[in-house]
């Protein structure tokens, strides 16, 4: 975490839910899927992938904007 966010941070400095898998708490984050969703129609595999999807466009979205402030000359 600290090193992706570049904040002096250890992995356990966050709060972690106690009573909800990281599955289901990082697909919940995505604001793609809702707990009823989750707890009724879809898969585990379906939550990794929305989970997936989530982190990619994330990523991609971070590099494109560190590739317009390089070639702005802000960055």
């Amino acid at each position: 975490l600290g090193q992706r966010t570049g904040l002096p941070l250890k992995d356990d400095a966050l709060v972690k839910s106690l009573n909800v898998s990281s599955t289901v708490f990082q697909a919940l984050q995505t604001g793609l899927v809702s707990y009823v969703e989750l707890d009724s129609v879809l898969s585990l595999e379906d939550a990794l992938d929305i989970i997936e999807v989530h982190q990619v466009a994330k990523e991609n979205e971070l590099r494109i904007k560190e590739l317009q402030q390089e070639l702005s000359g802000n960055g």
